[in-house]
């Protein structure tokens, strides 16, 4: 297995690649290419399940709320034929291609359920149905032909599986998802646990960085909260480098009508001590909400190893892909 999980950028591409091989392991490493060269390295390991988490810039989500009376047993087919009516829809209006389609929220007479098919009585449901935007499937078609023809190929959205993590496992329904990476920001609104907005913001990592160069602290980038303790001259600095940042952000989140909710905070930035005391500060007083680090999770299996933060999305999704195959596919 390949799990090739992009961080998007035109100008500065990169992808975090776990591989796992039956004697080895997982190992991991990170490549700086673009997505067209990715895709062109995957096609020389035929062998091997290609997964790509991809950033959910490059998708379309729809939803459908389904309420009706069965008097008969839904089945496999029932269910196909309800997606496929959707899609349908979809087509009339969509240039984009349709990806996979989820089915939650699933209540029988009332009452929650795992899966639709077997059931029948006062039915209701959610239909989630991701597309691939065109460009991007193009990009796949160059070197594989029709891509949905390739059975060990899996394209997902980046961020999904985490997404649904908060949504089932800590009962968050809706609140920011901010992914601060390298040279860019990715923010997620989710609203009633559906996708409701993706934007990004050209406020990354190295645009910290670069505040701190221009304010003459750059050594003390890396150094731990007690070092720069030490010295009331640097922290001062430091705390007001930050204060910057955190302002020039919320305020960008502002203009875009993305703040006044919880966020959730995936990034390797929520290791320094600083940085979230005044981040939360400075959010929580704009919009009177928090901001929640989102650390790897004490119930997600890490797989032998100590595991960087930005692997987050990648072991969501290996551990939710192990459990469904461990307890068997059902709608």
């Amino acid at each position: 297995m390949y799990l090739r999980q992009e961080s998007y950028d035109a100008k500065y591409p990169k992808v975090r690649v776990i591989k796992e091989q039956k004697n080895f392991g997982l190992q991991q490493y990170v490549l700086y290419d673009p997505l067209e060269t990715i895709i062109e390295q995957s096609s020389q390991y035929p062998k091997y399940q290609q997964i790509f988490l991809l950033e959910d810039q490059r998708f379309q989500f729809f939803y459908f709320e389904i309420t009706k009376d069965v008097e008969v047993t839904i089945t496999y087919q029932d269910v196909q034929k309800l997606i496929a009516q959707k899609i349908a829809q979809i087509n009339q209006t969509s240039k984009e291609a349709f990806l996979f389609s989820v089915i939650d929220e699933v209540k029988v007479n009332g009452r929650p359920q795992k899966f639709l098919v077997g059931k029948k009585g006062e039915i209701s449901c959610r239909v989630t149905l991701v597309y691939l935007n065109r460009t991007t499937l193009l990009s796949f078609n160059d070197v594989y032909g029709d891509v949905f023809n390739q059975k060990q190929i899996t394209i997902l959205p980046k961020h999904f599986y985490t997404v649904e993590y908060l949504k089932k496992h800590l009962k968050i329904s809706s609140c920011l998802l901010l992914s601060i990476e390298e040279m860019l920001t990715e923010v997620i609104q989710i609203e009633d646990g559906k996708y409701h907005k993706i934007e990004s913001i050209n406020l990354g990592i190295n645009t910290l960085m670069q505040m701190y160069k221009d304010n003459g602290i750059t050594k003390y980038r890396y150094k731990d909260a007690e070092e720069i303790e030490e010295n009331p001259y640097a922290k001062g600095l430091v705390v007001k480098t930050l204060q910057f940042y955190a302002k020039l952000l919320c305020k960008r989140l502002e203009e875009m009508g993305m703040g006044g909710t919880t966020v959730f905070l995936i990034s390797p930035i929520i290791q320094n001590i600083h940085f979230m005391e005044i981040f939360n500060e400075t959010y929580t007083q704009r919009f009177t909400s928090y901001i929640v680090p989102l650390h790897i999770p004490d119930n997600i299996e890490t797989y032998g190893k100590q595991r960087e933060l930005d692997d987050i999305d990648a072991l969501i999704y290996l551990n939710t892909f192990q459990l469904v195959k461990k307890e068997g596919l059902g709608l």
